[in-house]
């Protein structure tokens, strides 16, 4: 027995031998403010779990409204560049899927989601996180998906340097690569690149990473620029899916 267990045993020991001698009325006057007493730990612990539960849902809804509104906040920017009269912007839906696995032959290339046919998941859907894009669904099981990351060799997005306006293309090779970029083209260190929403996959406006180093390389046209992605895969827990509600059925799986 630990020294906390034979104090704790002792206080209860000369409770119980004290109230012996007394009355049935006045054992049951002293029970409340001594089971509040003994009681306390199990009720501040329950109460802190409670509030763990609460914080954690509300962490999750908060998620989901800022990707919401950095989403409809590129759709709106595009939409007031090309017709200042139209301010309507796409309703996209979020879809919150827990990360079950990872490939252990590439183990931040593809991650299984608990997400599937049940919940109308379909190939080429965008995942994101509140740090910027993920990648896209892959494949779609029954109860279960596998997205595609950005640290997957071969994985492409169209690109925007957004402090530039220069486009190109993001490339999964041995590192993150902004690719095609002249070498004439404006393109500074650490400047932010986002997709361009030249793409049926994925929208505009998500964060993809910032320029970490530039090249001159030995291409006579293109320099090569390497990119921090925004998102470090090996962190992620959970992932939400894209879904823009302008998309119809038959659409999705063409």
């Amino acid at each position: 027995m630990s020294r906390h267990q034979l104090i704790l045993f002792s206080i209860l020991f000369i409770i119980s031998t004290t109230t012996l001698p007394l009355s049935e009325q006045v054992k049951l006057q002293l029970a409340a403010p001594l089971s509040s007493v003994l009681l306390f730990p199990v009720k501040t612990t329950t109460q802190f779990l409670q509030f763990l539960t609460v914080s954690n849902t509300r962490i999750t809804e908060l998620e989901t409204v800022v990707n919401q509104l950095q989403l409809e906040n590129a759709e709106l920017k595009k939409r007031i560049l090309r017709d200042t009269t139209d301010f309507k912007t796409t309703k996209y839906k979020l879809l919150r899927a827990q990360i079950i696995g990872r490939d252990p032959l590439n183990i931040n290339g593809y991650l299984y989601v608990d997400k599937g046919q049940k919940q109308q998941l379909y190939v080429n859907q965008p995942a994101i996180s509140i740090n910027g894009l993920v990648g896209k669904i892959k494949y779609v099981g029954v109860k279960y998906s596998i997205v595609e990351t950005i640290e997957n060799k071969g994985f492409t997005v169209s690109a925007i340097d957004v402090n530039t306006g220069v486009h190109g293309i993001i490339k999964k090779r041995d590192n993150l690569i902004f690719d095609f970029i002249r070498i004439n083209d404006e393109i500074n260190i650490g400047d932010a690149i986002y997709t361009s929403g030249m793409s049926e996959i994925f929208p505009e406006g998500i964060l993809i990473g910032r320029v970490k180093k530039i090249e001159r390389g030995n291409h006579l046209f293109f320099k090569p620029i390497f990119i921090t992605p925004g998102v470090q895969i090996n962190r992620l827990t959970h992932v939400y899916i894209i879904s823009d509600s302008t998309i119809t059925a038959s659409e999705k799986y063409k």
